[in-house]
Formats: structure tokens, sequence, C-alpha cells
């Protein structure tokens, strides 16, 4: 329920930034803002507590925000203040994240390996995932496992493609059970 909220409010403001020709902006306020959520644990309480009273949650948010960020991006957690959805905002900043990523062709992925993978072998899975999605530009985070027997395991979204050696025997153990 939670996701499909932040989702909601996530895309309500990514559709007001490109009306407004703010994406940009907006997206540097957001990484601030998710930036300064993970540093600060007070923070982090804050914005989750639900027993402070509303003119002290206006107040304080204005103390932290105002003049150091965009008006709309201002607004807009004035507003979730005052739908009492600030316990989202985490969220809301990743998916924005995201959204403004998937909207400029930009494929984030993140893999494993057992090994590093050479340049070459960069190249070509890099090149494989911009065809499979249809992506202009794939920015990967990379992992070496060495508890990994072979293969790769590429995570793209909430997708996770596993072609390790691992799953391949496990797959292969159910055939030859289930026969």
């Amino acid at each position: 329920m939670s996701a499909a909220i932040a989702q909601r409010y996530a895309q309500a403001l990514f559709d007001m930034g490109e009306e407004l020709s703010k994406i940009e902006t907006l997206h540097h306020d957001l990484q601030k803002i998710h930036h300064l959520v993970e540093q600060s644990d007070d923070l982090k309480a804050f914005l989750s507590n639900p027993v402070v009273p509303a003119e002290k949650r206006q107040a304080i948010l204005k103390d932290i925000f105002h003049g150091k960020i965009d008006t709309l991006t201002y607004k807009f957690i004035l507003f979730l203040e005052a739908k009492r959805r600030l316990a989202h905002l985490k969220s809301i900043c990743s998916l924005f994240d995201r959204l403004r990523a998937r909207a400029r062709g930009i494929l984030r992925a993140q893999w494993s390996s057992s090994v590093e993978l050479s340049p070459h072998d960069v190249h070509a899975l890099t090149d494989y995932l911009k065809s499979k999605f249809d992506s202009r530009e794939v920015e990967a985070g990379r992992h070496v496992d060495p508890g990994m027997l072979g293969g790769i395991k590429i995570q793209v979204d909430d997708t996770v493609y596993d072609y390790t050696l691992q799953a391949q025997l496990k797959k292969f153990k159910h055939a030859v059970v289930t026969a």
C-alpha cells in the first residue's frame, strides 16, 4: 500500500515538473533531501512521527528547507505534510529518480558476478541491456561475489535475472526431480 502511495505522489510531482520544465531542478532538490534524510536519524524519526503538531512540523520544515530548495519542491513537501505523507518522502525521492531516468532513456541496473568482468564483457552486457530494455544509456552498479559459483545475476528495477551456475543447477535439479 505505501509503495502505491509513494508512486502516485512521485508520478504527480514528475508530471508537474515536466509541465513546468523543472525536472532537473526537482531531481537536484530531491537528491539533496534524500541524502539529508539518510544522514539524519532525527529527521528520519521526525518525518515518520505523526504525533508532532502540524504547526510545529511546518515550522521545522520551514527551518530546514525554505530558501534552500526550489519553491515547487518546498510546496510539495508542505503538501505532503498537509496530507500526512511525509513518512513516504524517501520512497518518493527514489521513485522520482527512477521516473526521470526512464524518461531520459537511462536504464539503472545492478549486476553481480563471481569475478570482475573484462571491459569487453562489460561493453557486451551493456549493449545487451540497452537493446533488451530499449535504452539509450545504462548506469550499472557492479559487484563481485566470490561466493558465486559462476555466471551473472542482473537486477533491473524490481526484477532479478539470475544467470548464475547455481540457478541453472537448481533448475536442472527441479527438472530431474519432477520428471
